[in-house]
């Protein structure tokens, strides 16, 4: 009977740590994507401040977008804080952005992560409409209980996109 009695109790600890895990992570998750959303708004609405508060400020810091026309790199704060003041004060006139994040992929490693997902900003200028496909790719990391990012890598899909196999 004891033991039976420490097997049940036993289960149930594990039970609960698991589940405890599992929305701990949900938890992360959750603060993880707002943290993207809030710079995803601030880029919108040319907020400098909200832009520069996405990212951990540091030399090691990188911003990479990948594009038909060749690469843009942002090595270090200095140049990425450089990239943002640029687009707080881009002339936005008569042009009408949105961009919708979508098809997340979090993994988190502690006080780590790394989230892949969709772009799809949609520029509209004088009634015409245009949709750039994009994929990111984030290195966040949590300090002091706060989402950073330290990486952000940007490319566009091609327009026809060839599959390839890789065989072993």
């Amino acid at each position: 009977m004891k033991k039976l009695l420490f097997a049940l109790l036993g289960f149930s600890l594990l039970a609960g740590v698991c589940c405890q895990d599992e929305s701990g992570f949900e938890k992360e998750k959750k603060a993880i994507i707002a943290v993207i959303e809030k710079e995803k708004v601030a880029y919108f609405q040319q907020d400098l401040a909200g832009m520069d508060d996405s990212w951990i400020q540091d030399p090691s810091s990188h911003k990479f977008f990948l594009t038909p026309h060749g690469m843009t790199e942002l090595i270090g704060w200095t140049d990425i804080h450089q990239h943002n003041i640029e687009e707080s004060q881009r002339q936005r006139n008569g042009i009408e952005e949105t961009t919708q994040y979508e098809n997340y992929t979090i993994n988190v490693y502690g006080n780590t992560a790394v989230v892949f997902h969709d772009s799809n900003h949609t520029i509209k200028i004088q009634e015409e409409e245009n949709l750039l496909k994009m994929r990111r790719i984030l290195h966040m990391v949590k300090i002091a209980d706060e989402w950073k990012i330290d990486l952000m890598v940007m490319y566009f899909h091609p327009e026809n996109p060839k599959v390839q196999q890789i065989e072993e």
